[in-house]
């Protein structure tokens, strides 16, 4: 890029992991962020109000209508060099949207446009429970054809998630767009914006155990995930931002060797029923401590926010909540990230996904015994 500092558009800004990821740039110290506003595209002026409260000028919130606004998207993308897309990643036609934005932008301005697509580990994950399709490969991001891989397995069947992503990669070259996918596993811990600080899959395995009064894992829960801190996460979101900014990118893989591996840590899906189960026992808002095991079926029923969010069927259910995705970060390593929350953060992280989780409950799901008008002990 030219000696202007290039316009950055935030989207997913109230929700976990864009919320952190715009609090991480805007409190950096990197000299080629310190001066950088945002512009957050939001659902709703309350929330546009906040960011303004809480960071003035800094962030130039912009309201839409959600994700089916694809006029604006385009209009508001199209003012923009980089925009980093944090909305869920199921829903192709807002992050083509933004695409086509992004390729106004460049043939106005004649300089270069970038997308980071927020994309998921899940992407790759297999199918252990029903056998439909099993996966022992361990994927490393500077070894690895992943495109390719991703390529094989939409044609078996397609899985929203990574149609997006693919049809990010594949668009973003059609239209001299450069796109880079951050494909984080399970990612965990508090966040740090201004509105949704949980996560997703712990929460949706605590609700389950409130439901059933004990921990619950899908089969044997065998199936092992990586996982990364949230605020690591973020880190590496500055670090790419930083590089776009400093060097055009000249750092970072783009196109179909443009997708990036996030994990610091691996668990297996029977540890986090467990670990759900034991903390919530201890919290004294389930009755029994012992961890039990639900049909794919009952799993669908017992997981249904998750179902929701992502629009699927059994197969997304298995595919996120009990998969086999193991990854190996080795390009974002090579880029000088170094996460700093282990083992200890990620044990800690199944208490502090619960009390948040229920201090968001209006009633206790076992009556006054198992009571959380609530304090966390």
């Amino acid at each position: 890029m030219d000696s202007q500092q290039p316009s950055i558009l935030v989207t997913g800004a109230t929700g976990f992991i864009g919320g952190t990821v715009v609090n991480q740039l805007l409190s950096s110290q990197n000299p080629a962020l310190v001066n950088s506003c945002l512009t957050l595209l939001l659902r709703g002026n309350s929330r546009a109000d906040d960011y303004r409260k809480a960071w003035g000028d800094r962030t130039n919130p912009v309201v839409y209508q959600g994700l089916d606004d694809i006029e604006a998207t385009t209009s508001i993308a199209a003012e923009h060099d980089i925009v980093l897309n944090m909305t869920p990643g199921f829903h192709a036609a807002s992050a083509q949207a933004l695409l086509r934005g992004l390729a106004q932008r460049k043939a106005q301005t004649g300089r270069a446009v970038y997308m980071v697509q927020l994309s998921g580990a899940s992407n790759l994950g297999d199918q252990p429970v029903t056998g439909a399709y099993v996966e022992d490969q361990e994927f490393d991001d500077a070894r690895d054809d992943i495109y390719a891989y991703e390529r094989m397995r939409e044609a078996l069947r397609p899985y929203l998630q990574r149609t997006t992503e693919l049809g990010v990669i594949d668009e973003g070259l059609r239209l001299g767009v450069k796109t880079l996918v951050i494909m984080p596993p399970l990612v965990f811990g508090v966040g740090t914006g201004l509105h949704n600080r949980i996560s997703v899959q712990i929460p949706v395995y605590v609700e389950a155990a409130l439901q059933y009064g004990k921990g619950v894992v899908v089969g044997e829960g065998k199936g092992e995930l990586d996982h990364v801190h949230v605020r690591d996460l973020v880190s590496l979101y500055e670090i790419v931002v930083v590089d776009i900014i400093k060097t055009h990118g000249a750092n970072l893989p783009q196109g179909k060797k443009g997708i990036m591996f996030a994990s610091n840590g691996r668990h297996n899906w029977e540890e986090v029923g467990r670990r759900v189960g034991q903390e919530c026992f201890i919290e004294g808002v389930i009755p029994d401590y012992h961890l039990q095991s639900l049909t794919l079926e009952e799993g669908a029923k017992a997981f249904k926010a998750y179902a929701d969010l992502v629009g699927g069927d059994l197969a997304e259910i298995e595919l996120g909540l009990c998969c086999n995705s193991r990854t190996v970060a080795s390009v974002a390593r090579g880029l000088g990230w170094e996460p700093t929350r282990g083992r200890h953060e990620w044990m800690r992280g199944f208490r502090d996904d619960i009390i948040a989780v229920l201090e968001r409950k209006e009633e206790p799901p076992w009556g006054p015994i198992y009571n959380m008008s609530y304090t966390a002990r």
